[in-house]
């Protein structure tokens, strides 16, 4: 495992809780919803494939530890912001 695939894991939970929610107070229909959170997705995960640093392995309890440590924390955030 490598710290770019936990990055990539986090990329996409951050993108995916925070992104309709912004785009449903904008007014955005759900097609042009799912066109801007994929642009998205897919440009931070290009974005962090190119880190030198991401690159590096990382040992499965590490990288699943990390990951779901991001997950609590991405998740008390947004109950946090939409309270």
């Amino acid at each position: 495992m490598k710290w770019e695939n936990v990055a990539w894991g986090s990329s996409i939970f951050i993108v995916l809780t925070f992104i309709p929610p912004y785009l449903d107070k904008i007014g955005i229909s759900f097609w042009l919803k799912a066109v801007c959170a994929f642009a998205v997705l897919f440009s931070v995960i290009f974005i962090v494939s190119k880190i030198k640093f991401l690159q590096k392995s990382v040992t499965k309890k590490v990288g699943w530890l990390s990951l779901i440590l991001v997950f609590i924390f991405v998740s008390i955030l947004d109950s946090l912001i939409n309270e």
